[in-house]
């Protein structure tokens, strides 16, 4: 039953091949083509053409080279489908290794990512276990992505509510392919580096193909991008910086001490002891920058604190290095029998630096810098060195199987997945509040044994593991007009364990910059479920499906969807879809059961500014000591979509396509952050008990979480696309373009309001269109492609700033060298574009949306044997 076809293995590239080389929409092959059946992503029915109700979209591996990308969260990322950006390596977290994707703006753990159509255990630091890290795919394994832009929960169950990316990797490869990356960054003295090995062999039984790939990315500093890195200045010209209004990237954690000496009597710049906060004897060197007026942190007229420039040192996105190799392998046992087995291993290492430790404590007996005599204060721990933290990824996902036929008309599979995720993250240089005391009570007056005493290590060791039994049956029912009417029945039972284990010293809050509580979870989940395709005439054809989930630790969930797929009679090139579907996302284990851990989260106390009187509208953002918990107590959310779609062929292989997609949340699951906290804390007068504050009004602590909301939420989004290529005696050009443009996105104006507001044209910083348009050249051995990156104005959550639509341009030019290979330089942000800044800040208006690395040189070499 198994043989190697040339077709079979091009057949993902042929789907697009006309657009040159860009995600497209996905059509129907012609009903005479002579094609293998295939399970297109969205449904496990095997079938001869593509044709489906849902919106598919398909990213071939050749796009995502050809686009300057090194890994499938750059493709992902750069999609008009993740409208509102999505997680990357953000240095200084046990989850700074990880990236996903986040369609349509509804969050990543809403978007189901498969690889060969089946689920991997997620990362355990991210979601515990509810998120796949995209980085743990081998890039150069990939065949291609497909996207479904649709709800997908009655074929995937959970997870799959705004959609389902499916990465399909390459098999039944004969020979050798060797490809080599080298990119320089413009902005820094970094570069970027990859190298893979493809090979393969078959035989008229069973093929083997395998790789492995190595690339590294090096760390982004603050510092080396001027808008990231820190700055401080007398814009008023009053003699006095103002701490986080005239200061960015500095911290009131630096040296800043209560000062014994104050009087209480009215501020006098001149007298120190009418200061309430001193700043000892700040100088300007080591990363402090000298004394900073204390009115924003701990009230108006309270004195100064030493303020410490943290963004002179600290990293923005971490450093990566991965090193991952797969193989799949497939053989046929008897004539009615296939066994299949595909592997990856991969190990991913990133790197993330924060400044010293920021904590407060006691005083440094003997600290020259104490000249007041102080006992407390809040301090940057410089003298033990930058918190450094290293993330080791393993993951390990194997799947067996077997699949077969039984006579003419019926099919089944069986299978097992064994998918294991372990990470583990080390900090070095934090502050041990036991060693800060033992040097106090034991009278240490030496000061390298003072230092050495107070640095400690920080671990974090999360694990994640999936253990999956799949099987199904696809069989013919009965004849309808437009051909046979067949249905797929599939069960599966698979089991999640979660542990977060932390060190003991973060666990007892002896560690400053840290803190944290080991956690574990488990659940198993028992499905079933069943799809069909009728074709009732030659033009219209319906499919339906449904699934059952049962969840161990919260109950069951049923997911139904109903679509259909007509051509117009008379007028072929016109195809029309409509797809309507119910959907839940179970909650993450880490929302359940997750671990308590440290966060500065960046956010603005209106409530603290009203009590010092700052007006609104000038209270500043700064970070908040954030301590980010679990909910043992949240319910799934629920989901409903529905989304029409039509598609026109014309001048042979030019296809038009628009899209409308509708989302409805229920009960949603929601990360209320610190900001949230401090919105209720603001709206109730102080009452929220999530907000911590001192005798001044000062926040002290913020307690964060998840849980469920009581509002329901509305996505609106029309899709658009066109793609085709003319043949001319210059050469062969290729269009592509996709946008997507959203017509509606409910937002709760203030958290625990349940006042429902249109972020579309509304001050909430949401860009109303993403666009992606790809033109390619090639005329004999040369090549050429440009890639259009376009994201739409916004408008500023905080004033009545518009900020304008942003570009990106990606260029490639190539020379097919034949026997001895291909060649290809260029550009990633050819144009060396910034991301959008804010013009009272100076700062990135998104962080995860618009990219900071500027332009990129690189050179690709590849050659196959």
């Amino acid at each position: 039953m198994f043989q190697r076809k040339p077709l079979s293995i091009a057949m993902a590239t042929a789907m697009v091949a006309s657009a040159g080389a860009m995600p497209t929409a996905v059509y129907a092959a012609d009903d005479d083509q002579l094609i293998e059946e295939v399970v297109v992503t969205g449904s496990r029915i095997k079938r001869s053409t593509n044709t489906q109700s849902q919106e598919i979209i398909t990213f071939t591996a050749e796009d995502m080279q050809l686009s300057g990308d090194i890994s499938v969260s750059d493709a992902l990322r750069s999609s008009t489908m993740n409208t509102i950006g999505s997680f990357r390596e953000s240095s200084g977290s046990s989850a700074q290794s990880n990236a996903t994707v986040n369609l349509r703006g509804t969050g990543a753990g809403r978007t189901l990512v498969l690889v060969n159509s089946r689920r991997v255990v997620g990362s355990p630091s991210l979601g515990g276990g509810g998120t796949v890290n995209l980085n743990m795919i081998p890039f150069s394994a990939v065949d291609r992505v497909e996207v479904i832009a649709d709800g997908a929960s009655a074929v995937y169950g959970s997870d799959a509510v705004t959609g389902v990316v499916n990465v399909i990797l390459k098999k039944n490869y004969e020979g050798m392919k060797i490809s080599a990356r080298y990119g320089d960054r413009d902005r820094d003295t970094f570069n970027e580096e990859s190298f893979s090995i493809l090979t393969g062999a078959s035989s008229d039984r069973g093929s083997v193909t395998m790789g492995l790939e190595y690339d590294r990315r090096a760390p982004i500093f603050d510092a080396d991008r001027s808008y990231t890195a820190a700055r401080w200045s007398d814009r008023d010209g009053d003699g006095d910086i103002l701490g986080y209004d005239e200061t960015v990237g500095v911290s009131f954690y630096g040296y800043t001490v209560i000062n014994p000496t104050y009087t209480g009597a009215a501020f006098d710049k001149n007298d120190p002891t009418t200061w309430y906060v001193h700043p000892g004897t700040c100088a300007a060197e080591n990363g402090y920058i000298g004394p900073v007026k204390s009115d924003l942190v701990f009230g108006p007229d309270t004195g100064y604190y030493c303020g410490y420039a943290y963004a002179l040192v600290s990293a923005n996105r971490a450093g990566l290095k991965r090193i991952n190799s797969w193989v799949s392998a497939e053989y046929e046992l008897n004539s009615d029998i296939d066994l299949y087995a595909d592997a990856i291993f991969s190990q991913n290492e990133s790197f993330g630096r924060y400044a010293p430790p920021a904590a407060p404590g006691p005083t440094i007996p003997g600290d020259p810098r104490n000249t007041v005599g102080a006992t407390f204060g809040y301090f940057r721990w410089t003298d033990i060195g930058f918190r450094d933290n290293t993330v080791n990824d393993n993951l390990t996902d194997i799947n067996i199987g077997a699949r077969g036929d039984i006579g003419d008309s019926v099919s089944w599979d069986v299978g097992y997945t064994y998918s294991n995720y372990t990470s583990s993250s080390v900090g070095t240089y934090y502050l041990s509040y036991a060693g800060l005391e033992y040097n106090i009570s034991y009278n240490i007056s030496d000061f390298d044994t003072f230092v050495a005493n107070l640095k400690t290590t920080t671990l974090n060791d999360d694990r994640s593991q999936l253990q999956k039994l799949f099987a199904g049956v696809q069989f013919d029912m009965f004849d309808l007009p437009g051909g046979t009417a067949t249905t797929y029945i599939a069960a599966e039972y698979y089991e999640i364990d979660y542990t977060a284990l932390v060190d003991a010293q973060s666990e007892a809050g002896l560690v400053g910059g840290s803190a944290g509580n080991s956690a574990a979870g488990y659940r198993d989940v028992t499905a079933f479920s069943a799809e069909a395709i009728l074709p009732v005439t030659d033009w219209l054809e319906l499919d339906a499906a449904i699934r059952y989930d049962k969840y161990s630790d919260f109950g069951n969930a049923t997911s139904p969807r109903l679509g259909a797929t007509m051509r117009v009679p008379g007028f072929d090139a016109l195809k029309l879809k409509a797809s309507w579907g119910q959907g839940f996302r179970a909650p993450d284990l880490s929302d359940l059961y997750g671990a308590t851990s440290f966060s500065a989260e960046a956010a603005t106390d209106s409530y603290g500014c009203q009590l010092q009187n700052v007006a609104l509208e000038d209270c500043p953002e700064r970070q908040f000591d954030t301590y980010i918990g679990s909910n043992p107590n949240l319910d799934a959310e629920e989901s409903e979509t529905w989304s029409l779609g039509a598609e026109y062929t014309f001048m042979g292989d030019w296809v038009a396509a628009i899209n409308y997609f509708n989302l409805t949340l229920k009960s949603s699951i929601e990360y209320t952050s610190a900001q949230d906290q401090l919105n209720v804390d603001f709206n109730q007068n102080g009452g929220n008990p999530q907000v911590q504050r001192n005798a001044t009004g000062g926040v002290t602590r913020i307690d964060a979480g998840f849980q469920n909301g009581s509002t329901d939420f509305e996505r609106n989004v029309l899709d658009y696309s066109i793609r085709g290529s003319y043949d001319t005696e210059y050469g062969t050009f290729g269009l592509a373009a996709n946008a997507s443009q959203y017509l509606n996105y409910d937002v709760e104006v203030t958290y625990g309001t349940g006042v429902i507001r249109d972020a579309v044209d509304a001050s909430l910083g949401l860009p109303t269109w993403r666009t992606n348009v790809f033109l390619s050249w090639n005329m004999g051995n040369w090549f050429t492609n440009l890639n259009w990156d376009y994201i739409g104005e916004s408008k500023s959550q905080n004033s009545t700033e518009t900020w304008e639509g942003w570009d990106q341009y990606n260029l490639t030019v190539g020379y097919n060298m034949d026997d001895m290979g291909t060649v290809s330089v260029g550009a990633v942000n050819l144009t060396d574009e910034d991301p959008v800044l804010d013009a009272n800040t100076g700062a990135p208006v998104e962080e995860l949306l618009y990219p900071q690395v500027g332009r990129v040189w690189f050179v690709r070499y590849t050659i196959e044997m």
